[in-house]
């Protein structure tokens, strides 16, 4: 899944190649996908991609008509949605949700092989229309979300801390990769419970998700362009890298789960 890094680094190349391009046809080969009418995407035609901004694990194409924001894009890629900039030539892929004909003979496309991902086109001061989104915490690397805020958010929120970590209430934008990365770093088990930390704990988990997003981020924006689809995971430390020795102690990495997997060392991050 797409995470707060990984759109980072996919919303800055978008605004690099597409801000300010006009589209001139917009259709929904699989339109399960979008949550718009035939008549709203009959209307974008002549709007311009003002660029793409990220909230939480949604990126949001603002598109423009004579300077005034007109509609938004918000896309949750969810799974395995991910955006193409493609040659009008190339062949529509399956599963294709959303398709973009742009000024200059490019597409931008949005696929999705698990089809669980979600398109919403609406009216720019609509976004709290979309489920779940007025509910959502700060991004987890906003600059206002200070140690202060993060210890004060952080009370009213129980259970065990990997959960925790990819409750967007509590702070957006964190999903299955990272957890497993900010946890490690702070050397806090994915099972504790936020009841048993103490002070020092919850500053150092901070920190470490503050500091594993932000690596992660800076190395992305260099690894990302110009294949916006390629996920990158090589970057990561011991997310699904179970039975491999841990870079920290050497001892054998632990993996749980299947599909959304948990990785942790038993040795550097303690039940308590």
């Amino acid at each position: 899944m797409p995470e707060l890094p990984d759109l980072a680094a996919v919303a800055a190349e978008l605004t690099r190649r597409l801000g300010g391009r006009r589209v001139i046809a917009a259709t929904a080969p699989t339109p399960i996908l979008v949550r718009a009418t035939p008549d709203d995407l009959g209307a974008l035609p002549g709007v311009t991609i003002a660029g793409a901004e990220r909230r939480g694990k949604f990126l949001l194409l603002p598109l423009e008509r004579a300077g005034k924001r007109e509609r938004m894009l918000a896309v949750n890629p969810m799974l395995a949605g991910r955006f193409w900039i493609t040659g009008r030539a190339e062949r529509v892929r399956a599963r294709t949700g959303l398709r973009l004909q742009l000024e200059g003979d490019e597409d931008l496309r949005y696929v999705d092989r698990e089809m669980l991902g979600k398109l919403y086109l609406l009216d720019p001061d609509r976004l709290d229309d979309i489920p779940g989104w007025s509910e959502m915490g700060p991004d987890a690397d906003a600059h206002d979300l200070t140690l202060d805020v993060f210890r004060q958010r952080i009370r009213r929120h129980p259970g065990e801390l990997k959960p925790l970590l990819r409750n967007s209430k509590f702070v957006a934008g964190i999903g299955n990769a990272y957890s497993d990365e900010i946890l490690w770093t702070a050397g806090l088990a994915p099972f504790r419970r936020r009841s048993t930390l103490n002070s020092d704990d919850i500053d150092r988990l901070y920190h470490a998700m503050r500091d594993v997003l932000a690596d992660a981020t800076e190395r992305l924006h260099v690894l990302v362009p110009p294949d916006i689809q390629t996920q990158h995971r090589e970057i990561l430390q011991v997310h699904l890298r179970g039975g491999e020795p841990c870079p920290r102690c050497g001892r054998e990495l632990r993996q749980i789960g299947g599909r959304e997997a948990t990785t942790f060392c038993r040795t550097c991050q303690p039940p308590m």
